[in-house]
Parts: C-alpha cells; sequence; structure tokens
C-alpha cells in the first residue's frame, strides 16, 4: 500500500499527499525546502523528490516533510555530449537529421546483434569470457541506437492515452510544439526516467513542479495517474520566467525551456510564480483563464533569526576583519558578468575607505573582479568570503553598512525582487541598486535607498555617498510594518490556499 493510501481505522484517508519534484539536489534550494515544511505544517503529507549526489537512493526528514534524493544515471545527457549532431541536422536543432541516424544506428546494431550470435553458434560453446564480452558489446551499441528514440515514442503513446475529464486528450505530442526538448536538452529524458517511476508508486493527490525544468514529466506523471484513475492535481511552480532567462553557451536552452513551459502550463491545475510581473508575463503569454498565484520567495522568520546557531556565525564585518565604522558594502549571492559586479569594483578608486565584501562561490568571474581590483588599487578593500547557512545569511549580513544589487538589464532580472533583496530588507540594510524594473521602483517607493543607471559606476558611487551621508533616512521605513509584510509567513496563506482550492 502506498503512503497516499494509508487509512486509519474508520477508514478515512490519513492525511493528503502532496509530491514536489525539482531537478536539483534539494539542499540549496531555500524555496522548495520552504514550501516543502510550511505545506507539511499545514497537515499535508509531503515528499519532496530531489537528485541524489551519488548513485544511491537517500531518505531523510526537513521538519514534518520527507525528502527522497532519487540517483539519475543521465544516460541520454552522456549520449548527448558523446554522439553531438553535425552539420544540417545539428543546425536544425537536432530533429528529422538525427532521428534518422538513429534508425540507421539501430538497424545496423540489429545487424551486428545477429551477426555475433552467428558467430556465437558456429563456434559452438564458446567460453564464457568471450560470450560476455560479445554479448556487452551488443547491448552497448543497440543501448546507444535505441535510447532516446525508445524515450520519445514512450512520451508519445502515453500522453495519447492519458485523458482529461471528458474523454478529451489535451497534451500536444510530436517535437514541433516542445522546440524538440528531448533533443536538444537530453537531460529531461533523464529526469523523466528517474523521477517518473517513484511518483507512480507514490500516487499523491497533488503533484507540485518546482520550476521549468520538471513540468513536463510532472504534467505526464499526472496524466498516467488519471488514466489509470487514480485523481490528482497538478501546480506548476515557475521561479523564474524562463522567456526572458538565457544561459551562456548554450542558444538551445531558452527555446527548448520554453516551449516546454508552452506546451504544459495550460495542463496544470494551479500557477504559482514569484512576483505580480512575471503571474501578468504569464498569463499572458499562455493565455491562463486564472492568474498565477504569487508567492514571494521572502525569508523566513526562523531565517530572521538566524537559526539555532546563531552565536557560531561571525558577522560579515568580523569576517572581513574590518572595525565596526568602516564603511561596508555587501553582496550575497551567485556571481556571473550579468550581475554587474564590475560595477561595484571599479566604483572603489571614488570611494576612498569604503570596502565591499561578496558572500559568494568562487569562480572564474569572481577571479577576474580580484585581478581588477588589484589593477586598480583596491585589492584590500575587496572581500571575497565563503557562504553561510541559508538560515543565518540574514544576521550574517546586518552588520553591514549598505546591500547592494548590480545587475544589469535582462527581461528575467526586471520582473521579481531577487531573494538577496529580501535578504537585505530583512537584516534592515539601506540598498544602492540598478534601475532594474522592479527593484529600482520598490526602492524608491519604500525610501530604503538609492538607485542608479545600471552599468554607470560613476552614478554607482554617487548613489552610495548619498546614503552613507544620511543612512538614518533610508533605515527609518524599517520602524513600521515593511518587515512584516515581506516574510514568508506572510506568503504562505497564498500557497495553502491554492492546495485547498485543488484539493479541498
Amino acid at each position: 500500500m502506498s503512503e497516499a493510501e494509508a487509512t486509519t481505522p474508520g477508514g478515512d484517508r490519513k492525511r493528503r499527499l502532496a509530491v514536489m519534484v525539482v531537478s536539483n539536489f534539494v539542499d540549496g534550494d531555500s524555496r522548495v525546502q520552504k514550501t516543502a515544511r510550511s505545506v507539511a505544517d499545514a497537515g499535508w503529507e509531503v515528499v519532496l523528490l530531489g537528485r541524489a549526489r551519488g548513485t544511491a537512493r537517500e531518505e531523510y526528514t526537513l521538519g514534518g516533510a520527507r525528502v527522497i534524493r532519487v540517483p539519475l544515471r543521465m544516460t541520454a545527457q552522456t549520449y548527448r555530449k558523446d554522439n553531438p549532431p553535425r552539420g544540417v541536422a545539428g543546425r536544425l536543432g537536432y530533429r528529422s537529421g538525427e532521428q534518422a541516424r538513429m534508425r540507421v544506428d539501430a538497424r545496423r546494431a540489429l545487424r551486428a546483434d545477429l551477426e555475433v550470435e552467428r558467430r556465437i553458434a558456429a563456434l559452438g560453446d564458446p567460453d564464457l569470457t568471450s560470450r560476455l564480452r560479445l554479448g556487452g558489446l551488443t547491448a552497448a551499441d543497440r543501448a546507444r541506437g535505441y535510447w532516446i528514440e525508445a524515450r520519445r515514442r514512450l512520451y508519445e503513446r502515453s500522453a495519447a492515452k492519458a485523458k482529461q475529464p471528458g474523454g478529451r486528450t489535451r497534451i500536444a505530442v510530436g517535437l514541433g510544439r516542445d522546440g524538440g526538448a528531448w533533443l536538444t536538452q537530453p537531460q529531461l529524458v533523464d529526469y523523466d526516467t528517474a523521477f517518473s517511476p517513484v511518483i507512480a508508486e507514490l500516487r499523491p493527490d497533488l503533484l507540485h513542479a518546482h520550476d521549468f525544468d520538471t513540468i513536463g514529466l510532472v504534467v505526464r506523471s499526472g496524466l498516467k495517474l488519471r488514466g489509470a484513475g487514480h485523481p490528482v492535481k497538478i501546480v506548476y511552480d515557475a521561479h523564474e520566467y524562463i522567456a526572458g532567462w538565457e544561459r551562456p553557451g548554450d542558444p538551445a536552452f531558452r527555446p527548448a525551456m520554453s516551449a516546454q513551459e508552452r506546451k504544459y502550463i495550460k495542463l496544470a491545475d494551479g500557477v504559482i510564480t514569484v512576483s505580480d510581473a512575471i503571474a501578468d508575463l504569464l498569463r499572458t503569454d499562455h493565455g491562463l483563464d486564472t492568474p498565477p498565484t504569487v508567492v514571494c520567495n521572502a525569508p523566513t522568520v526562523a531565517e530572521l533569526a538566524a537559526g539555532d546557531d546563531a552565536d557560531a556565525v561571525p558577522d560579515v564585518r568580523e569576517a572581513a576583519g574590518l572595525g565596526p565604522d568602516v564603511p561596508l558594502m555587501v553582496y550575497a549571492g551567485m556571481t556571473a558578468p550579468e550581475r554587474g559586479l564590475d560595477t561595484a569594483v571599479e566604483a572603489l578608486p571614488r570611494l576612498p575607505g569604503v570596502h565591499f565584501a561578496m558572500v559568494t562561490a568562487r569562480n572564474p568571474y569572481v577571479d577576474a573582479l580580484e585581478r581588477k581590483a588589484t589593477a586598480l588599487g583596491v585589492a584590500d578593500r575587496l572581500h571575497i568570503l565563503p557562504y553561510v547557512k541559508p538560515q543565518q545569511v540574514v544576521a550574517h549580513l546586518a552588520a553591514g553598512t549598505l546591500g547592494v544589487v548590480t545587475s544589469l538589464h535582462s527581461p528575467n532580472y526586471e520582473l521579481s525582487l531577487p531573494s538577496k533583496y529580501y535578504e537585505y530588507l530583512n537584516a534592515r540594510l539601506p540598498l544602492v541598486v540598478s534601475d532594474l524594473r522592479t527593484v529600482g521602483a520598490f526602492t524608491r517607493d519604500q525610501g530604503i535607498g538609492e538607485v542608479y543607471p545600471a552599468g554607470d559606476a560613476a552614478a554607482f558611487a554617487a548613489a552610495v555617498r548619498t546614503v552613507l551621508a544620511d543612512r538614518g533616512r533610508y533605515t527609518k521605513p524599517y520602524e513600521g510594518d515593511l518587515l512584516a509584510r515581506h516574510t514568508w509567513e506572510a506568503q504562505v496563506p497564498e500557497l495553502l490556499g491554492l492546495y485547498e482550492r485543488l484539493v479541498g
């Protein structure tokens, strides 16, 4: 009996089961963790499926939720890496030419298989080692030719059989409407292979897809369950606006993932996203009948209290080796060229005595920023500090003088307040931010900082000087209800409201 089918002595279901799916390792995704905890605290049984770091299945608890990390073999992704498309077929998106080549490979593998069997028979009774070697080579050859083609056919057969209430097949099949995503993004095949059997075994009342790379497998799994007579509701949680996001070095990523979202979003019973702006775009882009539910990615009250081990966490000023009176700009989070951190480093010569601490992970971009600081003669005022635990970030940053958001203009960055913004907010830091649409407007409206044109180091320096000259003016708004309105707990009623409307 599955957990979803467990009953009380009177025969009633114990609790409703929600299964959430995310393609990452879970432990670095605060939004996913907060969602699982909050739904479990509300009385749901929650299983959160993520990706294992090794080859063994891993299980542990997260508050009242159960986490299952499933090993991913990544067979399809390895196949694509080892067999890159070439020529005209590759430029056309790995479609008809690739399929034709796989059919040829499959026939060739079959002929090779028959030839091996003929030779083994002619030998009479070869030794076991030779049989295993020949059999292994044959199996590998057949798998290489059949793998992705077989998965595609499975998807199409399953989708064709899965009907919505009323008997009408609503899911589109074939390559056209999903942008050939199973070919250009073969990891989607591997996600489906790993997660779908676990979902089928659990038989949830509600399936929650976290982000655009799980929506396809979650919708397919949900439709298969419905086709087998098990009612299940489907929720899609759009963490990003994928139509405005690019992945450097992978030009096929955005169009393929956008097509996945477009293909499956209307098959979800409910949609969640992180900001009003993204909600408006999703409704317009996809013609949604109901506007998405907005659940902002704000910190929890526990995060604001820095968790149980706050005393073990040095504040950012101590970590940088600075005294209490040194002006300190802080940045927390991922780093990449589009985050515009060059602007802050280039501004340091215009800000004598001001230091800049980045709480982040090292990568080539961070190394380049350090080289730039050295060339500008300000290397002693740039501090690269390691990450702390998610629940410690707010307390860690609170000793800074001001927080910065330096991102350059990009469609996705324009549409929501990033996680770091909420962390600065709850650390009661005045802000200096680039003129991104949502970030800039919120900062001006709340009176908690200054806004400068993205990428303009001189304007950034001027904004920093303005804040430092009257810091108290920018921290005064925190004395009202601003913080209470921007915690995770303030978002939870919207999340649970959607769950209740769908499942009751």
